[in-house]
C-alpha cells in the first residue's frame, strides 16, 4: 500500500516526508491556486522534495487539449504523473497517455463500474476518497 498526501502545502509535505509517512503526492488545480504562487515552480518544488510520484491534474474539458496539458505537465519533473477526471474525455486521454507509457492518475472515481473501466487501460494509478483518508490502489501492468 502506498499513501499519497493530497496537499501543495510545501511545509506539510516536507514534514510528513522527513518522517518516511507518505509516498507520494496528488494535488489539484484548488490546491495549487490556493498556494498563490506560480504553480509550475510549485509543482517543480514538490517534485523535489517528493521522489516518488506527484499528481498534476488537467484541467481542459476536451482530449485535445488534455494531451496538451499532460505535455507541459510532464516537462516539469520526472516524477509527475498526469491526473485526469474519470470521464469519457479524461478516458480516452488516459487510454493515449497510457499507450505511450505515461503514467496517468485517474481521479473522481465513484463506482465500481467507473473503476473497472479505469483499470482496463495501463500504466494507471486511481484514488478511492473514503471519508477523510486518501487510499491509493496502483496498477502498472497490462489487462
Amino acid at each position: 500500500m502506498e499513501i499519497f498526501l493530497d496537499s501543495s502545502d510545501i511545509k506539510e509535505i516536507r514534514g510528513l516526508n522527513k518522517a518516511n509517512l507518505i509516498d507520494g503526492v496528488t494535488t489539484n488545480p484548488s490546491l495549487l491556486a490556493s498556494a498563490n504562487t506560480n504553480f509550475k515552480i510549485l509543482l517543480k518544488e514538490i517534485c523535489h522534495e517528493i521522489k516518488g510520484p506527484v499528481s498534476a491534474e488537467v484541467t481542459a474539458p476536451d482530449v485535445p487539449s488534455m494531451l496538451k496539458e499532460a505535455d507541459v505537465l510532464r516537462k516539469i519533473a520526472k516524477n509527475i504523473v498526469i491526473k485526469v477526471p474519470l470521464t469519457w474525455n479524461g478516458l480516452q486521454a488516459c487510454n493515449i497517455l497510457s499507450s505511450k507509457k505515461i503514467k496517468v492518475n485517474v481521479t473522481l472515481c465513484f463506482s465500481a463500474s467507473q473503476a473497472l473501466l479505469a483499470a482496463k487501460l495501463e500504466q494507471l494509478i486511481f484514488h478511492l476518497l473514503l471519508e477523510d483518508w486518501m487510499i491509493s490502489a496502483k496498477m502498472e501492468y497490462s489487462l
